[in-house]
């Protein structure tokens, strides 16, 4: 019997600890932590730091919600008045109980344990031999080479919490250390090797340049006996041959599907038409490689070219095969001068507000040069102002690292700065990797954001940096979802972008085909509270009949206009768009998407087809240029594409539209979507309408179905892009409605002269507002004032008197 009483008590015990220790089948907070495929080698230095981040559960975010949406919408009274940060946490902030266990769970281990502001973020900092003791899992050196801004650590089972700790954490994210080369290098492409005889034709090397109005071509002579040629034009080409006949010169076809024209171009083998240097064949011997560049070739056509030799006996060779070449697409570079003209951005004129700022939050590794940000602004005439006092660095930056490794941040604060110059810009370095996604530590930002004062919090975010949703834990989606949220409720714009490979995303990119069929969103760029911005080109087909071609009718479109970016014409990359599996469309959108869906331009597919959530939250919503942007590595330009580029374009316009308000102390636009919806349904032609393109393609392969672009909103390019000057006037009109009785007694701030820049004047373009809202707010109170005398003659009792007198309610009722 005391055995039996023993075994009972120790049967109890053992529920009781795992009951404490139970992990939840399938639940991918804890779960994520390690993925399927992963190759674990040996154990992780005991002694390196990690980072643990926590994400406490939250109270009455559906309080939060109706409120972020009254705050957003220019339809609603509450438009523009944002909550402060106390406010919002002293509403959304944890349970104390939760806060309580977390800090007696980590109060026994080393390490240091540092709560956000609002304590719903918990950071915890401690060794890996910690880490592993800590969360009862091991971390181990994943197997094969590891990138820069990548890291080689991986968790190698689920982490195990006590039951009571899962219940109080809405999830936890790995943040791990990155691994940088200490003397980071480019890296180098692989020379062509040449076949080293087997025809009398030229060969040409696959991948041609393409520039404005110009192809350039490299390739390899091969002389009568069928043998590459190994002389110099000095020397004379193929003067070493057997048979002792030279090449003279050499017959160009340059080929453009788009146009249907063929150019034949002579080029005589002299040192003054042909360059030069010493390439490779396929047995490693030495060959001469001549390049040449030819000009007059039409913009955005598919272009290839064919090559023949012209002998010293009159005889010729054959042309080489089109399909030799991989086709590339002649179109202008992108600059701050060409955005500025094709936009209407006065990028010339400095921004002046002290409060007016924007942040590009970086990842991965990527930082920025200071020089090259000086050498592009003066490469590409743009005033420099006060940029390079105003720019805050936040982390770490590692220059010499940026002006080899990181061509997106460089394009981010390069373009962003030269578009809203004088502004004050913020750098937000996250120099850490997310262990369940091995993406962007997306919560460690957000916490940084959330410890940020309302005074210092930047009013514009340009975030170029979106993945596969499907890759993520649904809890780590829902959780950035609401923290965007709080961000609006604060009055802060977060621009996304949409993502570089199209409808079925990167998946398509890596492994083939076998992904084609289904929509892959990308994310954060579909959360709905987040402003997710596409990717255009220019091309003279533009609208419908561009291109158009009958017996009698030839229709060619001269003017440049936008299409969908897409990689199989030239663009690079591929717009991302498509439809939220994790969201359900939001109200701001419901009528474009509607539209979208019903329309006949670009039908939708099917979904036997192509697999998407109907009712999910809809992407991109708006989009702009984002093909072949010139951006300054160190001493050299790069051509570089990515709706990467379109997002802090896009951010930029927003600092500049904040100007006119805050200029009037008027509001931040805050969370930009109900607003360009808005503007979308009364204005359309605020916005350039993009009706030629699909993304089915991503960078590197095509699938057969993708989003159409079409008349009104569509899943490749949203709304459109948006005309400057256009938007805002409108934004202008719209303040007198919305704003008039409540701030239009304030007088504009009046800018010292180092702040307002020396000789520029006044602020030219919102002077005029400050008569008009002072006028309409001097009506609206004797509006007022006549009511009250209307009511107390006609006895109207009181209850309901303040609210007929939009006597303001308390903001919200917290539980």
């Amino acid at each position: 019997m005391a055995a039996c009483g023993k075994m009972a008590v120790l049967d109890k015990v053992i529920l009781v600890l795992a009951l404490r220790w139970a992990l939840t089948a399938g639940d991918d907070r804890w779960e994520a932590f390690s993925q399927p495929g992963w190759q674990h080698g040996a154990r992780a230095d005991q002694e390196n730091s990690i980072i643990v981040l926590l994400a406490l559960r939250q109270r009455n975010l559906d309080l939060l919600e109706s409120r972020a949406k009254a705050v957003s919408d220019p339809g609603n009274r509450e438009y523009g008045r944002y909550l402060e940060r106390d406010e919002i946490y002293g509403i959304s902030g944890p349970w104390k109980y939760d806060v309580d266990l977390v800090k007696k769970f980590f109060a026994p281990h080393p390490g240091t344990l540092q709560f956000s502001y609002g304590g719903d973020f918990a950071r915890y900092t401690c060794t890996i031999r910690c880490i592993e003791k800590v969360f009862n899992t091991s971390l181990t050196i994943q197997k094969g080479p590891v990138a820069p801004g990548t890291t080689p650590i991986r968790a190698s089972e689920p982490i195990r919490l006590p039951a009571e700790m899962q219940r109080a954490l809405e999830g936890t994210s790995l943040n791990a250390p990155l691994f940088m080369p200490p003397h980071p290098t480019q890296r180098t492409e692989s020379a062509f090797k040449y076949p080293k005889s087997g025809r009398k034709a030229p060969r040409v090397r696959p991948f041609l340049l393409a520039g404005d109005q110009f192809v350039s071509i490299h390739f390899v002579a091969y002389c009568k006996d069928h043998f590459v040629n190994q002389d110099s034009i000095e020397d004379g080409v193929c003067t070493s041959s057997p048979h002792s006949v030279l090449i003279t010169a050499f017959d160009i076809i340059v080929l453009q599907a788009q146009t249907n024209t063929q150019k034949v171009v002579r080029l005589p083998a002299v040192p003054d038409v042909l360059g030069q240097k010493v390439g490779r064949t396929d047995d490693g011997k030495p060959c001469v490689e001549f390049n040449a560049t030819l000009g007059s070739v039409a913009n955005y056509a598919s272009t290839t070219v064919r090559i023949r030799s012209l002998f010293s006996d009159g005889s010729v060779s054959d042309f080489s095969q089109a399909d030799e070449v991989l086709p590339v697409w002649p179109m202008a570079y992108t600059t701050p001068a060409l955005l500025s003209r094709n936009y209407g951005i006065p990028m010339h004129e400095p921004v002046r507000h002290p409060r007016n700022s924007i942040s590009v939050a970086e990842f991965l590794g990527q930082y920025y040069n200071p020089e090259d940000l000086e050498s592009f602004f003066k490469l590409m005439g743009v005033r420099a102002w006060s940029t390079k006092e105003k720019l805050q660095l936040i982390g770490e930056n590692l220059p010499m690292a940026g002006s080899v490794l990181g061509g997106e941040a460089q394009l981010d604060i390069q373009y962003i700065t030269a578009l809203a110059s004088n502004v004050s810009a913020l750098f937000w370095s996250v120099p850490s990797i997310e262990l369940a996604t091995r993406q962007e530590p997306f919560l460690d930002w957000l916490m940084q954001l959330e410890d940020t004062s309302d005074q210092e919090m930047p009013l514009v975010h340009s975030v170029s940096y979106s993945d596969d949703a499907l890759t993520m834990p649904l809890w780590f989606k829902q959780r950035i979802n609401a923290e965007f949220m709080k961000l609006a409720l604060r009055g802060i714009t977060i621009l996304v972008a949409s993502g570089d490979d199209g409808v079925s995303g990167g998946f398509v990119a890596k492994y083939g085909k076998k992904y084609c069929g289904t929509n892959r969103e990308e994310f954060p760029s579909s959360s709905p509270w987040v402003t997710a911005v596409g990717g255009t080109q220019l091309a003279q087909e533009n609208v419908p009949v561009c291109g158009y071609t009958s017996g009698k009718v030839v229709v060619q479109c001269p003017q440049d206009g936008e299409v969908v970016c897409t990689s199989d014409k030239g663009g690079g990359i591929t717009s991302g768009g498509g439809f939220s599996a994790d969201f359900p469309r939001p109200w701001y959108q419901h009528e474009a998407v509607e539209h979208y869906l019903n329309q006949e331009d670009g039908p939708v597919p099917d979904q036997d087809v192509l697999k998407f959530n109907r009712s999910g939250r809809a992407y991109p919503d708006l989009a702009a240029i984002s093909s072949n942007y010139l951006v300054l590595m160190g001493d050299d330009l790069q051509p570089t594409s990515g709706t990467s580029a379109s997002t802090p374009l896009i951010a930029a316009m927003v600092a500049r539209w904040n100007e006119d308000r805050l200029m009037n102390r008027l509001p931040p636009l805050g969370f930009l979507n109900p607003l360009i919806y808005q503007i979308f349904s009364k204005h359309p032609s605020a916005f350039n309408d993009v009706q030629i393109g699909d993304n089915r393609c991503s960078r590197s392969t095509c699938c057969d179905v993708g989003f159409r672009a079409a008349r009104g909103w569509d899943a490749a390019s949203g709304v459109g892009t948006p005309q400057f000057k256009t938007i805002a006037a409108i934004l202008r009109e719209e303040a007198l409605l919305a704003f008039g009785g409540r701030f239009g007694r304030m007088a504009p701030i009046a800018m010292s002269e180092s702040t307002s820049g020396s000789g520029m004047g006044g602020d030219l373009a919102s002077v005029g507002l400050i008569p008009l809202l002072a006028f309409q707010s001097l009506v609206t109170g004797l509006a007022t004032l006549a009511a009250v005398w209307a009511c107390g003659h006609c006895g109207r009792r009181g209850s309901g008197s303040a609210e007929a007198l939009g006597a303001r309610r308390p903001l919200l009722s917290a539980a």
